[in-house]
């Protein structure tokens, strides 16, 4: 059957919201019998002649006998939704109606993504149909006809020309409900990439990408095929990246204190390892995921410890021989630690910094220009640590075979090597 639409609006003063969305099957005024005036006049004037003419023939009695044939029930000319229900009782015509709209409360609409569908009907999303209304109107209709009215239906073979559609309204709570239900199911959260370094070494996890149901757009698509009786709905997805990708870590440097070497990643792999000094024992470098945060060419020492191991050392030292920080440093975001260059070679391979990590001058430069500010650094104890010196005094080597003393950083106080912090 045809189907037009409209929209029953609810709302405030001001914007009008569209709160439920109406099918409606072609509607036309209840109109009573149809025929000019003139016509009607002449009618009505037969009638009465015929009336009195025939009256002892039983006219009066045969019109009397049509009126009774038709009491509880719909005079001839009656429609309701394209249904013709004539003669039919209020419950003979409610029942009709029914089956006659089932079909549009039971179709099958299937929203869809990819290969999923989600399959519903507009009963189940609480669609109901205005049939009653419409055969209380009809049974009004017929109830108003007045005895002249049907003589003239009785004799003249008129009908009562009355025509009303039924209304089909999908409320909106329906509709938002079936979409919530598949938007909740099928969200799914982004994952960022990330670093992955518990067995001691550098591995990549990608990032997934998520996605997430427009339910806004969803609910206009799913409303729109209700009212024009469109079998699918394409649901409105969106897929939703990762805010941190692999690419953010297509450079990586791992400093595995113990073992105190320098390793550079690059796209996953293993391309470049250095040998360094880490803190000692008493100035562990930190451990964690950090990054570079600052490219320092020639720079000027700092005094870090004014007030203990640096008390007898000056407030900085510029740049040139006998810089603790070398020809190059690299800051890391952990506070007062960075990646620096030293003369105290020998250094190298133990834990003897009072917590930066100590490159060779010529090590740091290579370093300095392979690297961007905003790389990530990876630091974990790899193995036990290697302390070059012993508490006392004045630094005093330990065997390399000592791998249980501790130190008191004498190294980097002012002391012989002058390696920095």
């Amino acid at each position: 059957m045809p189907i037009a639409s409209a929209f029953r609006l609810e709302g405030k003063k001001g914007s009008v919201l569209a709160r439920e969305a109406v099918e409606v099957i072609p509607r036309e005024d209840a109109r009573p019998a149809t025929g000019s005036t003139w016509k009607k006049v002449a009618a009505a004037f037969a009638v009465l002649v015929l009336l009195a003419a025939l009256a002892a023939g039983g006219a009066a009695w045969a019109t009397q006998d049509y009126a009774d044939k038709y009491e509880g029930r719909l005079l001839p000319g009656t429609t309701i939704a394209g249904v013709d229900v004539s003669g039919m009782t209020s419950k003979e015509a409610l029942a009709s109606v029914k089956a006659s709209i089932r079909p549009e409360l039971t179709r099958k609409v299937a929203v869809t993504w990819g290969d999923r569908r989600w399959t519903t009907t507009p009963q189940e999303l609480g669609a109901r149909s205005d049939a009653r209304r419409a055969v209380r109107a009809a049974v009004a209709a017929s109830g108003q006809v007045t005895f002249m009215e049907k003589a003239r239906m009785r004799w003249l073979g008129e009908r009562l020309s009355f025509r009303d559609q039924v209304a089909i309204t999908h409320p909106r709570k329906g509709i938002k409900g079936f979409v919530s239900g598949i938007a909740q199911g099928l969200f799914e959260k982004p994952e960022d990439a990330a670093l992955d370094y518990s067995s001691g070494w550098v591995n990549i996890v990608p990032g997934d990408k998520g996605r997430r149901v427009e339910r806004k757009e969803a609910r206009a698509a799913l409303s729109g095929a209700l009212l024009k009786n469109r079998g699918t709905v394409p649901l409105p997805v969106t897929i939703l990246e990762p805010e941190v990708t692999a690419a953010a870590y297509d450079q990586v440097l791992l400093v595995r204190i113990g073992e105190n070497k320098l390793y550079l990643y690059n796209d996953g792999e293993i391309t470049n390892s250095w040998s360094v000094a880490t803190g000692q024992p008493e100035y562990m470098t930190p451990s964690g995921v950090f990054s570079v945060t600052e490219k320092r060419y020639l720079p000027t020492w700092v005094n870090p410890a004014p007030d203990t191991w640096g008390a007898d050392l000056p407030a900085e030292i510029p740049p040139g021989p006998g810089n603790p920080l070398g020809v190059r440093a690299i800051n890391w975001s952990a506070a007062a630690i960075r990646f620096h260059g030293t003369e105290a070679t020998y250094s190298l391979g133990y834990n003897a910094s009072h917590g930066c990590v100590r490159m060779s001058n010529t090590e740091v430069t290579e370093l300095y220009d392979m690297v961007e500010v905003g790389t990530p650094i990876v630091s974990l104890v790899a193995a036990p640590l290697k302390p070059l010196y012993v508490s006392a005094p004045d630094p005093t080597p330990v065997p390399e075979s000592d791998n249980g003393g501790t130190g008191n950083g004498g190294a980097d106080n002012g002391g012989a090597d002058n390696g920095g912090n």
